[in-house]
């Protein structure tokens, strides 16, 4: 039955509170890693404080990965059934592209404005025979792949589309839901890592049309590392034969048994067979670290208390003023300014990126250094004064 969450109206004096780092600097990072909040710290002092006094804690620790499931299932209109926990999004990618069924002599179509965990493994897809051709598409002058590339480069032979929600080096946002209709057309099955989009704007994965989306939870969505989360659409389960399983990947697991209400050791386990999963857990493998659940977990909710639509609109009212700065003191900007292509980021060119890297952290101002480059990615928490303060230190 789906549980129902109260939203809060955003009140930017009151979040920054409950986010320490802004009492310390001007922090323009979430693309690298996203500060936590005190509800994420409290609940992984939590954690420790029962670790250390009692051990070991399964029958509330399970439930508790289970929980952190359906929330995140909540954050991308998903069923808990969809989504599995997994330690980061490589080891996601990785646990899809064992499973897929190739297209004989088919290709993997991707863009270089991927992250490179979703470039190489293709690439080694193709070297180890499961595909005849990688199809690597480059960015235009304005910085975008054009969707008309989309549709020459995806054909009857492509097996796989692999996409980013948006852009790690210059924040373009892609057109997620056109492209997943292009490759459905030619029955190719859609990949989408939506690391720098969660958090960033509400995402649906059912509406844009993705088969599988990959999320970590330590950039824009503020959890620890060592968490991230593995949607799988229902329709599409089937046709995925995982190459490799572990003790939570099997239809008769200890978490399966917490739900079924069951002893978890009170019977032995199946080694005559390998039975995977019949929902999406039939991608985790071994044990989960806990403690970044937890982390996880507490992240999910913090982010679920809040309309994400308004978090989005915050987010580029802050990037406006970052952008019209930008432009009034001459600066290139590199990343793409048609509205539907605006993320949370923002590159401009840099002639020396590290010591204006190091100048700005002289002054409590985080950003990140790039190639020839300077990355700035606010969030919903930052302010005009803040923005003004780094434009003022350029």
């Amino acid at each position: 039955m789906e549980r129902h969450q109260a939203l809060y109206p955003l009140n930017i004096d009151l979040v920054r509170k409950e986010i320490p780092v802004t009492s310390r600097r001007a922090y323009f990072d979430n693309a690298g890693t996203g500060p936590p909040s005190i509800s994420v710290l409290n609940a992984i002092h939590e954690y420790l404080t029962d670790w250390r006094d009692y051990g070991e804690n399964w029958e509330e620790w399970l439930p508790m990965i289970i929980e952190s499931r359906r929330l995140f299932g909540k954050m991308i209109g998903a069923s808990l059934e969809e989504v599995a926990s997994l330690p980061n999004v490589s080891s996601a990618l990785t646990a899809l592209a064992s499973s897929i069924k190739y297209k004989p002599n088919g290709n993997i179509v991707i863009s270089e404005l991927n992250f490179p965990t979703n470039i190489y493994l293709w690439h080694l897809q193709k070297k180890h025979g499961r595909a005849n051709e990688v199809r690597l598409l480059r960015r235009d002058q304005n910085g975008v792949v054009p969707l008309d590339e989309w549709e020459k480069a995806i054909d009857d032979n492509t097996s796989i589309v692999s996409v980013d929600y948006v852009s790690w080096t210059n924040g373009c946002r892609e057109k997620i839901r056109e492209i997943a209709k292009i490759a459905h057309e030619h029955n190719a099955f859609v990949i989408a890592d939506s690391f720098h989009g969660l958090g960033v704007f509400p995402i649906n994965a059912k509406q844009d049309g993705v088969d599988a989306l990959a999320c970590g939870m330590y950039k824009w969505m503020q959890g620890p590392h060592g968490a991230a989360y593995l949607y799988t659409h229902s329709d599409r389960l089937n046709d995925l034969d995982p190459n490799y399983i572990g003790w939570h990947g099997v239809e008769d697991s200890v978490v399966r048994r917490v739900s079924k209400q069951e002893d978890l050791f009170g019977k032995p386990f199946n080694i005559d067979d390998a039975e995977p999963a019949l929902d999406a857990t039939r991608f985790e493998g071994g044990s989960w670290g806990v403690v970044s659940i937890v982390g996880a977990k507490a992240a999910l909710e913090y982010a679920l208390k809040h309309d994400q639509q308004e978090r989005y609109h915050r987010i580029l009212k802050i990037t406006d003023r970052l952008i019209d700065g930008l432009k009034q003191r001459g600066r290139k900007i590199l990343t793409p300014l048609q509205s539907e292509r605006r993320s949370g980021i923002v590159v401009f060119e840099d002639l020396d990126p590290q010591a204006t890297f190091n100048k700005l952290k002289s002054l409590n101002i985080t950003v990140a250094s790039r190639v020839k480059a300077i990355r700035v990615s606010p969030h919903y928490y930052n302010t005009e004064e803040e923005i003004d303060k780094l434009l003022a230190a350029l």
